[in-house]
């Protein structure tokens, strides 16, 4: 089994740079629509930069998306430490449900597009064994 560890790392390291490109913009715009688009963003931009970084890949695409997810999410987890009141600051502003539900969403959201390259890999190679 073999890991792509860079890829793993930088592609966290990118999803976080999108998702702060994206989300703090709107924090200033309104608040609620902030904590709105957090958990959406985080799928979404999760899939979007999964399915890119995985193009390349062969095998454990699953898993490689998995990683990314985590990794990302220990990224954030740690800029989050790393400031005035830490995880409870966090969680204040967020609420405990959503903030943990957006850390979810963040690792389905990489799941999910490593999933869905894995599957349509799979139907090419099916639509090609028919031809």
């Amino acid at each position: 089994m073999k890991i792509r560890w860079l890829r793993v790392v930088l592609g966290a390291l990118l999803l976080e740079i999108v998702l702060f490109a994206v989300l703090v913009p709107i924090s200033f715009l309104n608040a609620t629509l902030f904590l709105i688009a957090v958990p959406i963003g985080m799928f979404a931009f999760g899939y979007l930069v999964t399915r890119w970084l995985l193009k390349k890949l062969s095998t454990r695409l699953v898993l490689h998306g998995a990683f990314i997810g985590m990794a990302a999410t220990v990224m954030y987890l740690g800029l989050v430490l790393a400031q005035p009141g830490g995880i409870a600051a966090a969680v204040a502003v967020y609420g405990a449900l959503l903030f943990y539900f957006s850390q979810a969403m963040r690792i389905a959201g990489c799941v999910a597009g490593a999933m869905h390259e894995q599957r349509q890999r799979r139907s090419a190679v099916v639509d090609a064994a028919k031809v």
